[in-house]
């Protein structure tokens, strides 16, 4: 049966009414029929057939039917049965494609929806005011060295936190190692010490910490912080108080804390920390201070400017987040940091069945470690612990917290500043207590102390080496030269007298004895005989002419005879004077020959029957024969004389002719006088070097020789008194040093000695003797001393060479005189009669002997640079120890530091985790995907399910086991809603599937 489709133009539906005719009666039956699935409409022609069951029950064709409407864009396409193979293949590769990038697409959207992205808002908010948070300040140092000494713990402390911790013996072989490497843990107040009261009473006071505070222009002090047990030592909070809060109105620096700190860095000493400083932590007051991880250090002399930023962080739970809360007994506000402490204290309670000071508790369990735990159980057992807490404590991050982040900047403390503090009132009492706290940990720093101990131990050995070396052997050695040198000298003065006494005697004997009777001949013959020869020979001549009676004088007989009587007398006198010159002339020359004295003048007290003896005559003969000239002249002034008388006698001769025969040769006169007067010249020259050559040089030999006596001895009296007076010098520079300097160091020494065993001398005194002005001017007369010392004692070694070469050389004048040879028989003179060369080699072997027995050059040696290098090692030990005991600027830079906690900003940000990705973003991403790459939307995925759900519904209808019930049912539900109540009986009743 045809029926005509009202929503068709012209087009005809074909509808199968088997078991379906009831459904014919009204317009909902035919829609019913629809949803069930029994009409179609073809994509071909646009006609809606009805199909009946034996054509359309199957999966096949409802997929079929299916693709034909659906709205998944190309699979129509793909099942279109009138079309090509290829298209339909190339229709069904597209679809396949873009269905497969559909896929991914779906896939990968899906994980990362279960990757649970999260994004994080951050918004900035600006408040009038903002909470200032707790500033929580630590020294570095854990202890104060005048405080551990004081309660006597300085050197347990030392040994704790400088011995190894890592113990993995037994119990009891822990404890045995401990109470060895302990030994103070037999005293029961270190034992059964906590650990609390160990940190509490030798930490740093926050009195002496604090030396300044400012809070936004006002003042504030140590009453304003708090201690606070942590786990970087005692630290003090400021804001600690839980029920009054600081506030800020404004950011930067004027609106904060402004802190002046005295780390007291001449306080430290052995601990668990090693840094110079504090440590500074910003933090909520609730919230436990892990200082030691997390706080920023600021070192002396620095100001350093801390600005903050406040981070309100909110983070998201699971499955987006980790954050999370637990509660727990131990703590009242969670955090991670006090989570771990909680499970690290719970931990160590069931291992050592106590905790740290600064670990939290459950009404005092478990209890603070005292020592003894500490030592034998904590330490050998907190790595452990931490690896614990680490591997089995689930602390998450809160989902709600507060975050200061700072900045920190920093500026060199200026010179003002410096100048402020140390103008300031309390520069007294911090000196004070610099100088005790400086005073202990010299002595208690084994360090510091040891290496003290080991300079003033060299000081002390070099300096008793050098003592010894200086005040004995030294001193003994230039004694015995300087005795030696005493005797040398007087014994060989007695020598060098005697010798000049006897060459004076003979200068005395040769002058009073030989030249005195040339004197004495001189005065009566020798300077007359050619006295005026010149006028004599023309006297003569005169006369000899006068008595020629041959002349035109024309004198009487009696003139003539008047004349010649007085010209006779005139030659015979001086005939006479040669003779008596010719006679002295040969006596003189005699004695010098012979060596036989004219006169016997006395010399002093000596005997004159000793004169021959002392005569020089070997010299006297020398001067006769000594050389040529000397030769020559000496022998031709007899000559001369002979001659002058033989020129006399012509004369006489001639005045005889002229008186007699009164007749005159002129001629022969003539040549008399000038052979007269040449023989006259000839006679002066001749004796004047008789006497100058011959005559006198044996006076000047003996006064050269007493000359080079007074040289020789003079060059030996002088290389003498140079020795003598270098020992002197040297023995009085070593007495005054010993009197100065080394009795000042020995002093000092002796000073030193009490400070290191007694302790009841200060090492500030110490310091101030050996570095004293005095200590200094003795320590440069000890250096010009040395470096004096060793040239002098090459001085020394070289004078005593010198020093017998010159007792030698007045040896050799002494011994080598042959004209004192006789003498010395003559009067036994064993001294003199000595062999010059046995004499010579004699002090050559006692000199070297002497010299190299008392060399002094190298008995110091290296004592004196050894000494003065330990005592300049010591004495800048101690000009350290002074120049760091001052309070000056460098104190303040070394000790002193300035911080400012500040806003930067009055502003806060808020920091907030929010889901990134939830369910509808998932499906629109899904919707996206089906409609950019098949044309799909939600609804053909819901269309899928429509036939799924519809072809199944039909199948069931159409199966024998199911399909009736199903039918009754569904007619007995449409009749309920379709049919009036009074005919729904029979209308009912009728109508069957």
């Amino acid at each position: 049966m045809t029926v005509p489709d009202s929503k068709s133009s012209g087009a005809n539906k074909t509808i199968s009414t088997t078991d379906l005719d009831l459904y014919m009666t009204s317009d909902h039956k035919q829609k019913e029929l629809e949803a069930l699935g029994n009409i179609s409409k073809s994509a071909n022609d646009g006609h809606v057939s009805r199909v009946g069951p034996g054509r359309h029950d199957t999966w096949k064709a409802a997929c079929l039917h299916f693709a034909q409407i659906t709205t998944l864009h190309g699979v129509r396409f793909v099942f279109l049965d009138s079309a090509f193979m290829v298209r339909r293949l190339l229709w069904l590769a597209l679809f396949l494609l873009c269905s497969t990038l559909m896929g991914i697409q779906i896939i990968e959207r899906i994980v990362h929806y279960y990757s649970y992205p999260v994004t994080v808002n951050v918004n900035v908010n600006f408040n009038k005011t903002l909470a200032f948070p707790a500033l929580t300040v630590c020294n570095q140092n854990a202890f104060r060295a005048t405080a551990a000494t004081e309660r006597n713990i300085y050197h347990f402390i030392e040994r704790v936190y400088n011995s190894s911790s890592s113990v993995t013996t037994t119990t009891d072989a822990t404890s045995i190692y401990y109470n060895m490497a302990f030994p103070d843990l037999a005293r029961s107040d270190i034992r059964d010490l906590t650990l609390d009261d160990l940190f509490r009473s030798a930490a740093h006071r926050k009195e002496d910490l604090i030396v300044g505070c400012e809070w936004e222009d006002e003042p504030c002090g140590p009453a304003n912080f708090t201690e606070s047990l942590t786990d970087h030592g005692v630290c003090y909070t400021f804001n600690a108080e839980p029920g009054r809060q600081k506030w800020v109105t404004s950011a930067g620096s004027e609106y904060g804390i402004k802190l002046t700190l005295n780390v007291e860095q001449y306080e430290y000493m052995p601990g668990p920390h090693n840094a110079a400083g504090v440590k500074i932590l910003l933090h909520n007051k609730k919230e436990f201070p892990k200082v030691a991880e997390l706080g920023l250090a600021v070192s002396p002399g620095m100001h350093a400017y801390l600005g903050m930023q406040l981070l309100w962080i909110q983070n998201l739970p699971e499955p987006h987040g980790t954050c999370h809360s637990q509660d727990s007994p131990y703590y009242t506000r969670y955090s991670p940091e006090a989570c771990h402490l909680a499970c690290m204290s719970e931990r160590l309670k069931q291992v050592c069945g106590c905790r740290h000071m600064y670990m939290p508790h459950v009404q005092g369990s478990p209890p603070i470690c005292t020592m003894e735990d500490y030592l034998i159980c904590y330490r050998s057992n907190i790595g452990k612990v931490k690896d614990y807490v680490r591997d089995s404590c689930d602390c998450p991050v809160p989902c709600n917290f507060l975050i200061y982040d700072p900045t920190i900047s920093f500026a060199s403390t200026s010179v003002y500043a410096t100048d402020q503090l140390l103008a300031s009132t309390t520069t007294k009492d911090i000196e004070r207590r610099f100088l005790y706290a400086r005073e202990t940990t010299e002595r208690m720093n084994h360090l510091k102390f040891n290496h003290f101990l080991s300079l003033e131990e060299d000081m002390r050995t070099s300096f008793e080496r050098l003592k010894k070396v200086m005040t004995h052997d030294v001193k003994a050695r230039i004694e015995a030269q300087r005795k030696s040198l005493e005797a040398i000298f007087e014994h060989l003065k007695e020598i060098k007298d005697r010798k000049r006494h006897l060459l004076e005697w003979q200068a005395y004997h040769v002058t009073k004895n030989f030249m005195r009777a040339r004197n004495a001949m001189e005065e009566r013959t020798m300077m007359y005989l050619m006295m005026g020869f010149q006028e004599y020979s023309y006297q003569v001549e005169i006369r000899i002419f006068q008595m020629a009676t041959n002349g035109s004088n024309g004198l009487s007989q009696d003139v003539r005879a008047s004349i010649y009587y007085d010209l006779m007398n005139l030659i015979n006198g001086r005939v006479d004077l040669a003779d008596r010159a010719f006679a002295n002339y040969t006596q003189l020359y005699g004695a010098y020959y012979n060596g036989t004295p004219i006169f016997r003048y006395k010399f002093k007290s000596e005997l004159r029957e000793d004169n021959p003896y002392i005569t020089p005559r070997p010299l006297l003969r020398d001067c006769l024969f000594r050389t040529a000239y000397t030769r020559k002249y000496s022998s031709r002034v007899g000559k001369d004389i002979m001659e002058i008388k033989k020129y006399l006698l012509q004369y006489s001769g001639l005045a005889n002719t002229s008186f007699i025969n009164g007749t005159v040769d002129a001629e022969r006169v003539h040549q008399t006088n000038v052979l007269f007067m040449n023989r006259g010249r000839r006679f002066y020259h001749s004796r004047s070097e008789f006497y100058q050559e011959s005559v006198e040089y044996p006076l000047r030999v003996l006064e050269g020789r007493l000359a080079e006596l007074d040289r020789r001895w003079r060059l030996f009296q002088e290389e003498c008194d140079r020795m003598l007076t270098t020992a002197s010098h040297t023995l009085d520079e070593l007495s005054h040093l010993e009197q100065t300097i080394l009795y000042r160091l020995q002093g000092n020494l002796d000073i030193t000695r009490v400070y290191i065993r007694q302790g009841n001398v200060s090492k500030m005194r110490v310091a101030r003797e050996l570095t004293s002005a005095e200590v200094y001017e003795g320590i440069n007369n000890l250096v010009h001393f040395f470096t004096g010392l060793r040239a002098r004692g090459q001085d020394f070694y070289s004078g005593w060479s010198a020093l017998a070469d010159d007792q030698n050389a007045i040896w050799d004048m002494v011994l080598n005189d042959p004209d004192l040879g006789e003498f010395y028989h003559y009067r036994n003179m064993s001294d003199f009669l000595q062999d010059y060369n046995q004499v010579a080699m004699a002090t050559e072997a006692n000199f070297t002997d002497m010299r190299d027995t008392h060399d002094f050059r190298f008995l110091v040696g290296n004592l004196d640079s050894l000494f003065l290098k330990s005592l300049d090692d010591l004495m800048k030990d101690m000009h350290l120890f002074i120049d760091e005991s001052a309070v000056d600027a460098d104190f303040i830079k070394k000790n002193f530091l300035q911080l400012d906690v500040f806003y930067r900003e009055k502003s806060y940000e808020h920091i907030m985790s929010q889901e990134a990705y939830d369910v509808f973003a998932l499906f629109c991403d899904i919707g996206g995907s089906m409609g950019l790459f098949v044309g799909a939307s939600v609804l053909t995925l819901y269309e899928v399910v429509d036939l799924i759900f519809h072809q199944s519904l039909v199948t069931i209808l159409h199966s024998t086991l199911f399909g009736p019930w199903i039918r009754r049912k569904m007619r007995t539900l449409a009749c309920s809603r379709e049919m009036r109540p009074s005919t729904a009986g029979q209308d009912c009743s009728r109508a069957t599937f």
